[in-house]
């Protein structure tokens, strides 16, 4: 385990491999929360009731927040692509997947170094049809359930830690979280 604040020194160290954009860190109960993004995966969402990474399978937002109290810190960060146009699902799930693949190598790379973590990110889209709820998920170390199925207002958190979102013009953005402690629990 890393202790004080030798643990940022430690992964600004490990990101730089990565093209990452901006990043964070931050306790939990400095994340934006709302039940609204619940409703707003319950009544717009077409993954909800879908996927195995989606609600209903993820408990209430409050039940959420309270599994967030077990982790000391949160890393944010974000990756941005140029894409020939942002308004195409198609070439946007390109850099989505890209980015989740950092968002996994990081994971993978946290729990190295700190044990468990929770990794938070765009939500998963590993499968073309998820097995959900007939049989188990055939990747469960791979999935990468959503920020905002947690209630969290990625915009809103990362305004308020000054972190942009929008970088312009056929230019996406995406954001992960890794929820981790720096002292053995």
């Amino acid at each position: 385990m890393t202790s004080g604040e030798d643990f940022k020194a430690a992964i600004e160290g490990l990101i730089g491999d990565y093209p990452i954009c901006e990043y964070a860190f931050l306790k939990p109960e400095e994340l934006v929360y709302s039940d609204k993004v619940r409703f707003i995966c319950e009544t717009t969402c077409p993954r909800y009731g879908k996927s195995w990474a989606c609600p209903p399978v993820i408990p209430s937002v409050e039940t959420c927040m309270d599994a967030f109290k077990a982790y000391e810190h949160v890393f944010l960060f974000s990756t941005v692509a140029e894409v020939s146009d942002s308004m195409n699902n198609d070439v946007c799930l390109v850099a989505k997947r890209d980015h989740e693949q950092v968002t996994l190598d990081l994971r993978r790379a946290f729990r190295d170094r700190f044990g468990a973590v929770l990794a938070l990110s765009t939500g998963c889209r590993i499968c073309d049809d998820c097995t959900y709820p007939d049989t188990p998920c055939r990747f469960p170390d791979e999935r990468l359930s959503s920020v905002e199925s947690h209630g969290v207002l990625i915009m809103e958190t990362a305004s308020s830690l000054g972190i942009s979102y929008d970088c312009g013009n056929n230019i996406v953005t995406y954001f992960s979280l890794i929820f981790f402690n720096t002292k053995a629990s």
